[in-house]
């Protein structure tokens, strides 16, 4: 990596840092005064949200291009998982909510913000939590929150759009609730290393150097393409099938 390169993800990684304090700052002063009005405190979160993820995206070069037209809460909606930068580009236009890692809840920072956003944490390995999350899941809709759920259950490391799980679409097909999906990609500047190998988040390379990696290039092209219709279905097996197949047709494979 070019001493340029370094120079400037390193500068780019400070201005969000900066970033990120400030908004989170005004976060907490808002989850105060809105401590007794919840839809109030919801829908300042939501504003909030999306306005530091744009600013993420802009101090980044993160050029984003969307199609279709996203959801509004309350909602359920899936999509493929290639990067952490799948939660920036789904909170700079949903302002939503997520089914995530359990480790992130202890993340620096990220993980404090999750909390206060109404992430729900999952631990994947015992598949018994999955009882407990679905039925927060299904309370956080009740409630008004526009849920995205990254349904491989991780990041598909081979750039593709892996198999959906079913297990956490239940709270969906026990209420007949349709759910809507989308599908991610990035693309790099020619010249750059292709978005398969700098951007998805490999095994054996920290969260830091891929979060260095991405912030060194000059810029990327990230694009988000919104389903048409929300997909209902009285069978999750049948329904995580069905939505696998219009994100599979929507996606754009990474060079």
């Amino acid at each position: 990596m070019s001493f340029l390169a370094t120079t400037r993800g390193y500068t780019r990684f400070l201005l969000i840092v900066l970033w990120t304090i400030e908004l989170y700052s005004l976060m907490v002063v808002s989850n105060l005064s809105h401590h007794f009005w919840w839809e109030r405190r919801l829908r300042a979160q939501t504003a909030l949200i999306r306005f530091w993820a744009k600013g993420v995206t802009h101090i980044a070069g993160i050029h984003v291009t969307v199609h279709g037209t996203p959801p509004t809460a309350p909602f359920i909606q899936v999509s493929n998982h290639l990067t952490y930068i799948d939660m920036v580009m789904m909170w700079s236009q949903l302002g939503c909510s997520f089914v995530s890692r359990a480790d992130l809840e202890h993340w620096p920072v990220m993980g404090r913000m999750s909390v206060n956003l109404n992430t729900l944490f999952i631990n994947r390995e015992d598949r018994r939590d999955t009882h407990r999350v679905n039925a927060k899941l299904s309370d956080a809709y009740d409630r008004g929150i526009g849920m995205h759920i990254f349904i491989e259950g991780g990041i598909s490391q081979d750039a593709q759009v892996a198999d959906f799980k079913a297990s956490l679409l239940e709270p969906a097909v026990a209420k007949g609730v349709p759910v809507h999906y989308a599908a991610l990609s990035y693309a790099t500047p020619e010249g750059c290393p292709p978005a398969k190998d700098v951007v998805v988040w490999m095994p054996g390379v920290s969260l830091f150097r891929n979060i260095l990696n991405i912030l060194s290039l000059p810029y990327i092209h990230a694009t988000v393409r919104f389903g048409s219709e929300p997909i209902a279905s009285t069978d999750r097996k049948e329904l995580a099938a069905k939505l696998h197949e219009q994100v599979v047709e929507l996606f754009t494979p990474l060079d």
